[in-house]
């Protein structure tokens, strides 16, 4: 089955039919959440905080990670997390950003940890790159 022909219904169970939706998991106790907490830079950047606000560090040495991509995601969100993750979508009608190989990457596909979008509270808490209609839309003819 064709990553289109599965539809959005995967999609939207997986966000609504689990009640609170997708969340990061529950962060042990002197752990840093980097979904939300400010001074979390160290979880997924090479660089500290300090150096990724900088105006003298180049954009492509503040965007270097610790691991890839999916990697990093995983190390929180385990292997059952990812909607379509390494597939390669037979349309992009809203031009989400791909792998270099075409595929579907969790982190810079649908969600961008650095959206901020206070008048759509389901866009900014699940750090999704465009509202949800949009992003399901862009793949899936329905």
């Amino acid at each position: 089955m064709s990553f289109v022909k599965q539809g959005i219904g995967a999609c939207v169970a997986v966000l609504v039919l689990s009640g609170t939706g997708i969340a990061a998991p529950e962060v042990p106790d002197g752990a840093v959440n980097p979904h939300t907490s400010p001074e979390s830079c160290g979880v997924c950047h090479v660089l500290p905080k300090e150096k990724l606000g900088s105006f003298f560090v180049a954009n492509a040495t503040k965007r270097q990670l610790l691991t890839n991509q999916v990697a990093l995601c995983r190390q929180c969100h385990g292997m059952e997390f990812g909607h379509g993750i390494g597939m390669k979508p037979e349309m992009n009608r809203e031009s989400l950003p791909l792998a270099e190989d075409g595929t579907i990457t969790c982190a810079i596909t649908c969600h961008a940890m650095h959206v901020k979008n206070p008048g759509n509270q389901e866009q900014e808490r699940y750090h999704l790159r465009l509202p949800l209609s949009k992003i399901c839309l862009s793949c899936h003819e329905k």
